[in-house]
Formats: structure tokens, C-alpha cells, sequence
């Protein structure tokens, strides 16, 4: 089992927030990583060329076989969230990531999906997509949205950190629809 704090430098990786020149001084820097993984997968790790053509992908090979597909989904996604709570500069893309996600299958993104997402992806009743507005119909638009959307940020971030919700990391049926475990009591 990886210490949080290693998982988190994995997931940072994977999700593209660490370059790989940061995180091969981390690895070389770091002892405890040899204690917790295999020597044969710290091997791996440690003699993989980081300069050469395709080493990301070849890297990101050897961090997901020690890692949980579910627990890199709810990292990114709590992260996601995090980011549409301190309402970003890319707020407006971030609710449209949400609604392609409940689209995709975690439909326990409904309201940010539905309610906020597709609102902003077709803000229909002032234009036919987000670019067709100008910049203070958009501030408009997502400041409309206050303080409902921050509370349902608030509540997802809570059931995922709560495990009342755990994504798999996997897709669940034919249709290719993200999965997850609902375990709300009233849904």
C-alpha cells in the first residue's frame, strides 16, 4: 500500500500537473519510494530514460500498476472540483467537463451536469454556445448560478471524500459509461 503523499506525486503526474523532469529528481531524491514498491518495479522506475521520445507514456505504464484506476478518477475529479469552487478562470469549461461526465456515466453529476454544465455549453435562451456570448454575459451567466452551484460542489466533494460515491475507474457497461459505487442513502 503507497503512502498518500506518494500517490498524490503519482496522480500529479498522470494528470499532466508534475513534468517528468520533476518528477525524476523527486524519484532519485526520494528513499522511501524503494521501501514501499517492489525492487523490480523500483528498478523499472528508476532506469527508465526520462529524456527519450515516449517515456510519458511508458511512465504512466508503470505508476498505473501501482495505483487503483477508481482513486485516480476521484483525484482528478475532486480536483476539478476544488478548482470550479474557487470559481477559476475556466469555470465555464470545467462545467462543461461535468456535464460530458454525467453524460459518460456518472450520473451522480446531474445538477452540475445539467443545471450548470449544459446551461453554459448551450446558454440557449441569450445564444447558441458560450463563444457567441460576450464577456459580461458570461460573468453574468456563471454568477446567476450562485450560491446553488458552490453547494452542490460542496456536496459532491463531500460524498467522494465521504465514499458515499467511489468511482471505479472503469466503465461499466456496453455502452462504455463510467462507473461508480452509489452508496447515498437517499439519492
Amino acid at each position: 500500500m503507497l503512502p498518500q503523499h506518494i500517490k498524490e506525486i503519482f496522480y500529479k503526474v498522470l494528470l499532466r500537473d508534475m513534468a517528468l523532469e520533476d518528477f525524476e529528481e523527486w524519484l532519485y531524491e526520494n528513499k522511501k519510494l524503494e521501501m514501499v514498491i517492489t525492487s523490480d518495479d523500483y528498478l523499472d522506475l528508476i532506469s527508465l530514460n526520462y529524456r527519450k521520445r515516449g517515456a510519458e507514456y511508458e511512465l504512466k505504464k508503470l505508476l498505473m500498476k501501482q495505483l487503483d484506476p477508481g482513486e485516480i478518477e476521484t483525484y482528478e475529479l475532486l480536483g476539478l472540483l476544488q478548482k470550479a469552487k474557487k470559481q477559476t478562470p475556466d469555470l465555464a469549461f470545467i462545467l462543461m467537463q461535468f456535464y460530458d461526465s454525467y453524460c459518460d456515466g456518472y450520473y451522480f453529476l446531474d445538477k452540475l451536469g445539467l443545471e450548470y454544465g449544459l446551461a453554459v455549453t448551450v446558454p440557449l435562451q441569450i445564444a447558441n454556445s458560450w463563444d457567441e456570448l460576450s464577456e459580461k454575459q458570461q460573468k453574468d451567466l456563471l454568477s446567476s448560478f450562485s450560491p446553488k452551484l458552490e453547494e452542490e460542489i460542496e456536496r459532491i466533494i463531500t460524498c467522494l471524500e465521504n465514499k458515499t460515491i467511489i468511482l471505479t475507474g472503469e466503465t461499466n457497461d456496453s455502452a462504455r459509461r463510467f462507473g461508480y459505487v452509489d452508496l447515498r442513502p437517499h439519492k
